[in-house]
């Protein structure tokens, strides 16, 4: 079987849980003898091809007014007409065409399509190949892709989304299949009226197969290491974390891994000058679990899933997590874990203080086999990828045997 992924970004581009994820799945296709090729943005001229072990990967370029991943912060006017470029973009048929035409697949997997706007869907219909969708965010839905909008959750979608998103909803229909990182963000988007006539299923974001980082046994008197660690940013919940922090008794330590945009990151530090939180900047993971007990992901946006709690539960360490989106049932894999209301700092205070004041239960956490581990969801995908090549072909074949 040869397949197509296609995701907005690539590592090394802007390594996050998204491209981390989407790599370690075209990594373990490649391993059991599928053809894998990989479709991604790059900020170059022309597509350039290169070689991610043996998984090909092409960068096409972004035709749009600017490239949006160099942390530049650009003007209203300049956003709205990205966006609006975005919203029914022709002018990415060329590049993913070709390299559709190049790597021949049986299957087209679209992971995040910002920045190729519907020209995947549109490669897909014209050759009349089977298409795969994983929902990793709300681009469907939302131009922001977070349903977050001046640092608040969107209860429901503004009129605006709403118009721009319109195509989308109605290239999902198409879709052959679609996955969901978790049940609340599938739903969301079939209640929306998107993907009305595709099969779905839930296929979470993998935990590392690689053995547990062992945690170093506490001094006495050692006090709880919290950790937080991802984007630093107002829909993560980082503020609502550090004014948790203001109330607690006790001996803690807070440790921050993940990055920002810089006057924002300084911000923070400059307001909340504890010796007891630890800025770390983007650090391995390996070098952050090392440091904490207790792992708190206090998202207040609609996060899809969570792939750090499920990091966390593998890892053998507790939980605190907002109770929203996907990030409940990746806490399920938790020994320890406690969900607190999103944005609500009295209650996430209470939560850190109910781990400093029981902190050996909390360290006596084992480590979790997860659900979704690599190989786990290498499995999984190719059980869709199966099922739905085979059903094209059954249409194929009864449509013939009619004609």
């Amino acid at each position: 079987m040869r397949v197509l992924i296609v995701n907005t970004l690539y590592p090394p581009a802007q390594i996050g849980g998204a491209e981390r994820s989407v790599a370690e799945l075209a990594q373990g296709l490649a391993a059991t003898g599928v053809q894998t090729a990989v479709l991604t943005l790059g900020a170059g001229g022309s597509t350039e091809r290169d070689r991610d072990g043996v998984v090909t990967v092409y960068r096409a370029p972004l035709r749009n007014l600017y490239w949006p991943y160099d942390g530049e912060r650009r003007r209203a006017v300049q956003r709205a007409i990205w966006h609006g470029l975005e919203a029914a973009n022709p002018l990415m048929n060329g590049a993913v065409d070709a390299v559709v035409a190049a790597t021949r697949p049986d299957l087209i997997h679209l992971h995040l399509s910002t920045g190729f706007s519907l020209s995947v869907h549109r490669a897909a219909a014209r050759r009349g190949l089977p298409l795969v969708q994983t929902l990793r965010d709300w681009s469907m839905m939302c131009v922001r892709a977070s349903m977050f909008r001046r640092e608040r959750r969107c209860v429901r979608r503004c009129g605006a989304c709403v118009l721009a998103t319109a195509a989308k909803r109605a290239r999902s229909q198409a879709v052959d299949h679609v996955i969901g990182l978790s049940q609340p963000v599938l739903n969301a988007h079939i209640g929306a009226g998107y993907f009305r006539a595709s099969s779905t299923s839930v296929i979470g974001n993998a935990a590392s197969d690689r053995p547990v980082q062992p945690r170093p046994a506490p001094a006495d008197g050692a006090g709880v290491a919290f950790g937080f660690m991802g984007r630093i940013e107002p829909e993560k919940g980082i503020e609502v974390l550090l004014r948790a922090t203001a109330a607690l008794s006790g001996d803690w330590r807070l440790w921050i891994a993940g990055r920002g945009a810089a006057a924002y990151v300084a911000r923070l530090q400059e307001a909340w000058r504890d010796p007891r939180i630890v800025w770390l900047g983007q650090v391995e993971p390996a070098a952050f679990w090392r440091r904490i007990d207790v792992l708190v992901a206090p998202s207040v946006w609609i996060e899809p899933f969570g792939r750090v709690v499920i990091e966390a539960a593998q890892q053998g360490r507790g939980v605190i997590a907002s109770r929203i989106g996907g990030l409940p049932e990746a806490a399920q894999a938790a020994e320890a874990a406690i969900l607190t209301t999103p944005g609500d700092v009295a209650d996430l205070s209470r939560a850190l203080q109910q781990v400093l004041a029981a902190p050996d239960r909390w360290r006596a956490a084992g480590p979790d086999r997860a659900r979704w581990t690599e190989a786990a969801i290498v499995q999984a995908h190719l059980a869709v990828y199966r099922q739905v090549v085979e059903s094209q072909s059954s249409r194929m074949a009864a449509d013939a045997a009619q004609s």
